[in-house]
């Protein structure tokens, strides 16, 4: 945690994600003087980052993408609002609610999903056997894996963390880097180059298929910038890999609301910013309606 941070146990909301949905959602939470959290990766926000002209952003015309991101920062900044490096690795139903990352766990009356659209689909077998071998957090499972074996999938340098920590006491650490430029990995860790093809296993996670390779393990690990949003809580309606919600945000779930490319398309800059501030309204709605 960045010094200067602290996290309280509680909140009345909480926004995960900060691209252009999460930070229109805090401006509108701080707007009304709720007691919110935002929490977001180090880098809000890579899409937006990476778009050479944004044709379509009212009053902007043919403004740059890194620009606006950079105005986006700014703007919430200027607001005394702070961008948490919390990862969500697992939201417990509620209300109130329990988000989990792999050092604390913060209590909320109500949650605004606005992490995107997760580009990586699901590995065959991923669903069907996650929480009997698959999971997305090491250091919270890793005692269970004690003298196992285990495989760690990862989309960027944070899973080196990650595989040092089980290569302490499993049997056999393998890594799959979905990304370049290894840095700081345990000698004692395998990495293995080939592309998944899919988990096996029946009741619990057997093998990990490579293609040319199956890897015997206990345990498999996939470390993703974003979760699948159906992966972080159970019981969340979902149609064709989006978030499904009503005109209000609302998911199936109470309390419960979504923004931005995670509820589907289109993938929009200026409907994810527009979805995040009602969003917000709905949710402060919401939070009056419990009092």
């Amino acid at each position: 945690m960045p010094e200067g941070q602290t996290i309280k146990n509680h909140y009345e909301l909480a926004i995960i994600g900060c691209g252009p949905a999460g930070m229109a959602a805090a401006l509108n939470a701080k707007i009304r003087n709720r007691d919110f959290i935002l929490l977001g990766s180090e880098f809000c926000s890579p899409k937006l980052s990476k778009a050479p002209q944004i044709e379509n952003w009212l009053g902007f015309p043919e403004i740059g993408g890194e620009e606006l991101r950079r105005r986006f920062l700014k703007h919430v900044e200027s607001k005394g609002i702070q961008i948490v490096p919390f990862k969500v690795t697992n939201i417990y139903p509620g209300p109130p609610y329990t988000l989990v990352s792999k050092d604390h766990s913060i209590e909320v009356d109500a949650i605004i999903i606005a992490t995107g659209v997760s580009v990586d689909k699901l590995f065959p077998g991923e669903a069907e056997l996650l929480g009997s071998g698959v999971g997305y957090c090491a250091t919270c499972d890793g005692p269970l894996y004690k003298n196992k074996n285990v495989a760690l999938i990862s989309y960027n340098q944070e899973g080196e963390d990650e595989a040092n920590f089980m290569a302490d006491f499993c049997a056999k650490v393998y890594y799959i880097p979905y990304y370049s430029d290894l840095s700081k990995l345990d000698p004692r860790i395998e990495v293995k180059k080939g592309k998944v093809k899919g988990i096996l296993g029946t009741e619990k996670v057997k093998q990990l298929d490579l293609g040319e390779e199956q890897l015997s393990v206990d345990g498999v690990f996939i470390i993703r910038d974003t979760l699948p949003a159906e992966q972080l809580i159970s019981g969340l309606e979902m149609e064709d890999a989006a978030i499904m919600v009503n005109h209000k945000l609302e998911t199936s779930m109470p309390g419960l609301f979504a923004a931005g490319d995670c509820t589907g398309q289109p993938f929009q800059l200026i409907k994810a910013a527009g979805e995040g501030g009602t969003a917000a309204l709905q949710a402060v709605k919401y939070l009056d309606s419990l009092k």
